[in-house]
């Protein structure tokens, strides 16, 4: 994880962007009292004009909704969003990004906020070279500093994406740094919620035609994931057959650069 978490300095965002274009973060979070300010400050102290932090908050029992509000107190540049009362992670992200008013949106998880991917995203989209930069924990090799029972399930899910969806690439749940025409078009036709979201996105997105490249990010678990692995595992898997039920199993699309 970069800016909160690593050593490697901010990536200057403000000089990597496409010139004049407006930049959302937008962060779905839930019941993340334990690392919500020291996690969001950092950023929010460093992030350029142009550059908004959209928080969507969704169903939290604890106190994540009271730091939000004294964050916003002290930050302009934080705007949260709190329309969901019940936990759903895919909802939130979705609810996010068609909210969303910036060019250019980066969507990123709170435990893992990594500036330096979204300034190499940034420059990406600003050469021209592709319209959706997504995060791949598989291309992470050494800097994936997860569990090892984790990495393993990551390399188990993307082959069971490639062999019963077609999908041409490695991850489909890291950060992305997008156009947001880009997903303009897929967007209102993604139906699944919770953790199938993003890969219905990334998917639908890439038959779609739109340009992705992949790019390893700096990953390191900070605390323990809210769904425990025995019970997230199974649930992914029927996920992944549903989402193939939905669309079929065809490969099409343009293949990750």
């Amino acid at each position: 994880m970069t800016g909160c978490g690593s050593q490697l300095p901010a990536p200057d965002l403000d000089a990597l962007r496409p010139a004049g274009m407006r930049v959302e973060v937008i962060v779905p979070v839930f019941n993340e009292e334990g690392i919500l300010e020291s996690q969001l400050v950092p950023i929010l102290e460093v992030l350029p004009p142009g550059f908004h932090l959209s928080v969507i908050e969704n169903g939290s029992t604890d106190r994540t909704v009271a730091i939000l509000d004294t964050l916003e107190e002290r930050f302009p540049a934080l705007l949260s969003h709190r329309s969901l009362p019940l936990p759903n992670y895919g909802l939130a992200m979705r609810e996010g990004l068609r909210a969303a008013t910036g060019e250019i949106i980066i969507v990123d998880d709170l435990d893992v906020l990594d500036m330096d991917f979204w300034g190499r995203g940034l420059a990406i989209l600003a050469e021209g070279s592709a319209d959706i930069v997504q995060g791949s924990k598989v291309l992470a090799g050494r800097e994936d500093r997860r569990p090892m029972l984790r990495r393993a399930a990551t390399l188990t899910l993307t082959f069971l994406l490639r062999a019963l969806l077609g999908f041409r690439g490695t991850d489909t749940h890291g950060p992305k740094v997008m156009f947001r025409r880009a997903i303009a078009r897929v967007l209102p036709e993604c139906t699944f919620e919770l953790d199938l979201f993003p890969t219905e996105l990334v998917i639908r997105a890439q038959r779609g035609g739109v340009s992705i490249r992949e790019i390893p990010i700096h990953l390191r678990e900070i605390r323990a994931t809210p769904l425990p692995l025995l019970k997230r595992v199974p649930r992914a898997v029927r996920d992944i057959w549903r989402l193939r039920r939905t669309l079929g199993g065809r490969a099409a699309g343009r293949k990750p650069v």
